[in-house]
């Protein structure tokens, strides 16, 4: 029977069911809809740090709420990112990404690393899923690295898809009346922020 570690190499891409604590998923859910609802409206603003500007998106996102720093390095993700990154992690970068309904928000096809700096980094996207998402919602799509083929992956809310930094994926707009909750939470195997705007380099 192939492992999770396996198959994650295969694919690109694991997709994880039923793995976020209750207490954490609902803290998370709360938090990222909530500052999406509070920056929305900031959209090409200039920001401190990450990209330098508000967008539909928001990295760096335990900046603008400090309570969402303690989910992004718990003990859980600690396991999940050592395990995946195959060596001891560094952190980088959380993001929420929600999906208001009917919002005019998706990602074309790309991958994590072609935004980063160069060099032998391993990086991993743990794609925190905080609400149920069928397809209409605009769930991730990854390309399956064996089969050359892009795999979509409706998911509920608790499990969690880990991406490797040169895996493409994408996702379409949210073409329901539900919000749409995503947290992304980005390690690495070298510290390899403050290339851009002050990103996390600490050590896990």
């Amino acid at each position: 029977m192939i492992d999770n570690l396996e198959l994650f190499k295969k694919q690109g891409y694991i997709h994880l069911k039923d793995y976020i604590p209750k207490n954490i998923l609902d803290d998370t859910r709360s938090r990222a809809i909530n500052l999406k609802l509070k920056y929305k409206d900031r959209e090409g603003e200039p920001r401190h740090n990450g990209s330098g500007t508000f967008w539909k998106g928001l990295e760096l996102a335990s900046t603008l709420d400090p309570n969402l720093w303690k989910n992004y390095t718990s003990g859980f993700m600690y396991d999940i990112s050592k395990l995946y990154l195959e060596s001891e992690p560094y952190l980088f970068n959380d993001q929420v990404v929600v999906k208001l309904p009917n919002e005019h928000f998706h990602f074309d096809p790309h991958y994590d690393n072609q935004f980063g700096p160069e060099g032998n980094q391993k990086t991993i996207n743990c794609c925190w899923i905080l609400t149920n998402m069928p397809k209409e919602t605009g769930p991730l799509s990854c390309l399956n690295v064996e089969t050359q083929q892009y795999d979509l992956l409706p998911a509920e809310a608790g499990d969690i898809v880990i991406i490797e930094g040169n895996t493409l994926h994408s996702s379409t707009e949210n073409k329901s009346d539900r919000i749409r909750a995503l947290y992304a939470c980005v390690y690495s195997s070298k510290a390899i922020g403050n290339f851009d705007k002050g990103y996390y380099n600490e050590k896990f």
